[in-house]
C-alpha cells in the first residue's frame, strides 16, 4: 500500500494544477504545501498577441506542429478553435510527453508517433527520436511553446533541415507571493548547524516529517534560486536539509550544479512517475 506519511511534500507547480495534486498526495497520508514558483499567462504585448495571431492564422502552410507542453495545448486551441472550424488537412501533430499527447487528443488533434510521446523520459530529446521528425528538409514546422522555451528542438530540426517558426504564446512569470511561502517553510531550516560537509544528514522538516520540494521544470529550479537568494537565506544549510525530485535526469545535474545534494530524478514529469519517485523517496526514509 502507498504511503507518504513520512514526507512533507512542497509542490510548487500552478496552482491550478498543485491543488488538485496536493490533494491526491494528502489522501496517502503526506503533508502536502503548496508554494507554487510558476505560473502561467498568455502573453499580453500587442506585437507578441499579433505574433500569435499571424501564425494561427496561416497555420495550414505547416506541415508540422509541435506542443512542448500541456500549456501550450490549452493555450494555442484557445486561439485555434476561434479561427479553425475544422483543424488543417495535412497537418502532424506532435507533442512532448503522454500528458500533452491527451490534451490534443481531446481536442481532436491525432497525434503522430503517439508511442514516441507515452515513452521513457518524454522530453525533447524523446521526441526527436521520432520516426516522422528524421526526414524534413525543407518542411516548414511549427512549434508552440511559451516566452523563451527550451530552443532544444527547434535547433536540431533546423540542423535537419526544416523551416522552424515558434509560436510563443504564454510566459511563465514568478508569483508575487512566493517568496513568502517559501521563506516560511525553508527559513526553520536556514538556522539549522550543518551536521556534515561530507555526508551531510537530511533532517526533519519542523513537523517531523522529511521536507521534499517537487519540482516539474527546470524554470521552477531557477525560480526556487531566485527566491533563495532574495531572502538571505542560509543556502548551504537549506541544501543539506532538504530532499528535492525533478523530472529528468538533465535538471537533476543542473540542481547538482548549483550545489542542492538530495537530488532525486522520476523517470518523467508525469504524475504518475513523480509519486512513484516520492513513494522510493518515502521507502528511503524509513
Amino acid at each position: 500500500m502507498t504511503d507518504l506519511t513520512r514526507l512533507h511534500i512542497v509542490i510548487t507547480r500552478p496552482r491550478a494544477q498543485a491543488e488538485l495534486w496536493a490533494a491526491r498526495l494528502r489522501d496517502l497520508g503526506a503533508t502536502a504545501s503548496v508554494a507554487s514558483l510558476l505560473e502561467i499567462v498568455p502573453v499580453s504585448e500587442t506585437a507578441q498577441i499579433q505574433a500569435v495571431k499571424n501564425c494561427i492564422l496561416n497555420l495550414d502552410v505547416y506541415c508540422k506542429a509541435i506542443f512542448v507542453s500541456q500549456n501550450a495545448v490549452e493555450n494555442a486551441f484557445e486561439w485555434i478553435e476561434n479561427y479553425w472550424p475544422q483543424l488543417p488537412i495535412g497537418l502532424d501533430f506532435f507533442a512532448v510527453g503522454e500528458t500533452t499527447a491527451k490534451q490534443l487528443q481531446v481536442r481532436g488533434a491525432k497525434v503522430t508517433d503517439l508511442a514516441q510521446a507515452q515513452t521513457g523520459a518524454m522530453t525533447s530529446e524523446t521526441l526527436l527520436q521520432s520516426p516522422a521528425l528524421q526526414q524534413v528538409a525543407d518542411e516548414k514546422i511549427v512549434i508552440f511553446r511559451g516566452l523563451g522555451g527550451r530552443p532544444h528542438i527547434g535547433e536540431v530540426l533546423s540542423a535537419r533541415g526544416a523551416q522552424v517558426s515558434y509560436c510563443e504564446l504564454y510566459e511563465r512569470v514568478l508569483p508575487a507571493e512566493s517568496a513568502q511561502k517559501i521563506a516560511a517553510i525553508l527559513s526553520p531550516l536556514s538556522s539549522k548547524a550543518l551536521l556534515s560537509n561530507t555526508s551531510p544528514i537530511v533532517s526533519d522538516s519542523p513537523s517531523g516529517d522529511k521536507l521534499v520540494l517537487v519540482l516539474h521544470s527546470g524554470e521552477a529550479l531557477e525560480n526556487l534560486q531566485k527566491v533563495m537568494h532574495s531572502l538571505s537565506l542560509d543556502t548551504r544549510a537549506i541544501m543539506v536539509n532538504i530532499y528535492m525530485l525533478v523530472p529528468s535526469q538533465r535538471i537533476l545535474e543542473v540542481a547538482e550544479a548549483l550545489g542542492f545534494i538530495n537530488v532525486f530524478a522520476a523517470q518523467n514529469a508525469t504524475e504518475t512517475s513523480m509519486l512513484q519517485g516520492l513513494i522510493d523517496l518515502a521507502a528511503r526514509c524509513k
